[in-house]
């Protein structure tokens, strides 16, 4: 009887794990998960051009992972699974990050790695999800507020991580609270100029999928982020 229940506490000991990763089985295209299918082939493109310019010049992993629910689970600890299963950053430097959206729960959770908590204050993550991401998200324009974000992400790691970076495609202009998008950012006699230099520009470069190398094998997260509900 003692050694059935010591065989029994084992077979628990090594199913936990396998369980508490179940849920995390994603379909990476480069640094873009989208199982919700909120993002146009385009859009993806363009970011992950931009993620792998960070990746290349820096180390820093930055994934963009879209779920149609969280079947159960928080929105941090999802988030979390995200960073360690896939070892997001550098080994040595942990400067991954998770930027995750959960469209059945209406949660969205920016999860980084222990190597930027002390690079990038958990204050200038609220202010972009506040500022950049959730007032498109409140409108249902999710693309938008993926692509700004991702952006405004982006820029942030690379210059906590001492770098610049090139940007592939057009960040949308910040959007009001009501979801429309502001005039700040981009004068009425400016758009004129934007629509010109995209048509005059050069053909954009396509992501190789097969020049990726996959993630950097860090993988270091102590739950530091934010998240927010829209």
């Amino acid at each position: 009887m003692f050694k059935k229940s010591w065989l029994l506490v084992l077979l628990l000991l090594v199913l936990l794990p396998l369980h508490a990763n179940a849920d995390i089985t994603l379909k990476f295209n480069g640094f873009i998960a989208d199982e919700a299918n909120l993002l146009s082939d385009e859009v993806e493109n363009d970011l992950n051009m931009t993620l792998w310019d960070l990746q290349k010049k820096s180390g820093a992993d930055l994934v963009v992972v879209t779920l149609p629910t969280l079947n159960g689970r928080t929105v941090e600890e999802v988030a979390l699974d995200i960073g360690r299963s896939y070892k997001l950053g550098a080994v040595g430097k942990n400067n991954g990050m998770v930027y995750l959206t959960a469209l059945s729960e209406r949660r969205m959770r920016i999860e980084q790695g222990l190597g930027l908590e002390d690079k990038i204050p958990v204050s200038t993550l609220e202010n972009i999800m506040n500022t950049d991401i959730l007032p498109y998200y409140k409108q249902n324009d999710y693309e938008k507020g993926i692509r700004r974000g991702a952006y405004r992400l982006a820029e942030t790691v690379a210059q906590a991580e001492g770098v610049k970076i090139k940007t592939q495609g057009i960040c949308p202009p910040a959007a009001s609270s009501s979801g429309r998008s502001s005039n700040s950012d981009i004068p009425w006699w400016g758009w004129p100029i934007v629509i010109l230099g995209a048509l005059c520009s050069p053909r954009r470069r396509r992501f190789n999928s097969g020049s990726f190398g996959g993630f950097g094998g860090g993988g270091g997260f102590g739950g530091s982020g934010c998240s927010g509900s829209w």
